[in-house]
Order: structure tokens, then C-alpha cells, then sequence
């Protein structure tokens, strides 16, 4: 369990070194809502970064960011070079720096679209309830769609980023300024899709 928690402040501590609150918002984008576990957000990091998505989002303060001793480094799998071109934003009006999007909340609702018929939008932005709750009714307030990943049980948090980013790119294809050329072995990694519980927008961490 030590190594764990080890592993997770290493990550974070990278990840706090380079927060910003920009003006401007940038999409596609992916904001996560009162996250509650650091490994979600280095996770969805990874996607932004596989999948093209210039700008990763989140709001609360459940993540802590804990002092760690000079030089730990981050996980293998958090180290791809690419990393670098996603912007880390930490804020709770994420809303105001997108004054020309379109508000895609993902989570089980009534009358929500399926993910396989679904068509994104060119400037969408996904929003993602917590772990261990659902995405607020502020937030919902202001979305234009909604939209659900059908299976029979939960998604992670993160696994749920990576399926609805990989089924835009299906559809939309990924910028050719974005391909890298062959990964190393093990460099990208498919999560298994395990599903969406029955409740409105419940995942697990």
C-alpha cells in the first residue's frame, strides 16, 4: 500500500507543478467534477494526451497534492513526452473560459444518447461526474447534451474518459499533427469496458 500512495503524490506532485486557470478554453476539452482520487487524474491526463485533447479540467478539492521528496519521478506509464501539450486547469468556473462550445455531460440520464449513435461536436466538452456521486445540478444546468456509455456495470472514472474519447476519434478521426508514429510496447493501453451502473452518472474509482 505504501508504494502506492508513493506513487500517486508522485504523480500529483508533477501534475501541481503545472496547473494554470487560463482565460481562454480550448477543444475538445475534458473536465472532471470534485474528482476524489489522484490516479483518475493522471489517467485522464494519458487520454487527453493519446486522443488529441489540448486541455484536461477540474474542479473540487478532494485531490491532495502532499510534499514528496526532490526528484521522485513519475510512473512509467506517465511519462510519454506528449504530456506536455495538454494543459492542467484547476478551476470551478470552468464554464466562463468557453464561450463558444458545446456542454456534453456523460452520465446515465433519462432521454440521455447512446454513445454508439452519438455524433460529437467539433468543440465539444465532456464533463464527468465524481467517483462516488454525480455531476451537479449547476453543471447539468448548463449542458446541452447528455450522454451514456451502455454496459452492464460501473466505469471508472478514467476508463470512462478513454472509451468516449476513443469513440470520437472513431468517428472523427485524429488529427494527422497528432499521430505519433508507432508506440512503444505497452505505451497505449485499452482499458476493458466494464459499464455504467444503473443510476445517473455513478462510477467507481
Amino acid at each position: 500500500m505504501a508504494k502506492t500512495r508513493q506513487t500517486d503524490t508522485g504523480v500529483l506532485e508533477k501534475l501541481q507543478e503545472r496547473l494554470i486557470t487560463p482565460d481562454v478554453g480550448t477543444t475538445p476539452a475534458i473536465v472532471l467534477t470534485n474528482p476524489k482520487f489522484g490516479r483518475n487524474l493522471s489517467a485522464t491526463l494519458r487520454a487527453c494526451s493519446c486522443f488529441g485533447v489540448k486541455q484536461m479540467w477540474w474542479t473540487g478539492d478532494r485531490v491532495q497534492f502532499d510534499e514528496t521528496k526532490k526528484g521522485q519521478r513519475l510512473p512509467r506509464e506517465e511519462r510519454m513526452k506528449g504530456y506536455s501539450n495538454v494543459e492542467l486547469c484547476h478551476g470551478e468556473y470552468f464554464f466562463d473560459a468557453f464561450t463558444d462550445a458545446v456542454p456534453v455531460a456523460v452520465e446515465f440520464r433519462p432521454n440521455s444518447e447512446l454513445l454508439p449513435e452519438f455524433e460529437h461536436p467539433e468543440n465539444a466538452v465532456y464533463i464527468f461526474g465524481p467517483e462516488d456521486g454525480t455531476i451537479g445540478r449547476k453543471t447539468l444546468q448548463h449542458c446541452h447534451r447528455f450522454l451514456t456509455i451502455p454496459s452492464h456495470h460501473c466505469l471508472n472514472l478514467a476508463a470512462a474518459v478513454y472509451v468516449t474519447l476513443y469513440d470520437r476519434v472513431s468517428k472523427l478521426g485524429l488529427p494527422e499533427a497528432e499521430l505519433s508514429g508507432t508506440p512503444a510496447s505497452g505505451d497505449i493501453i485499452i482499458p476493458e469496458i466494464t459499464g455504467v451502473e444503473g443510476e445517473i452518472g455513478s462510477v467507481i474509482g
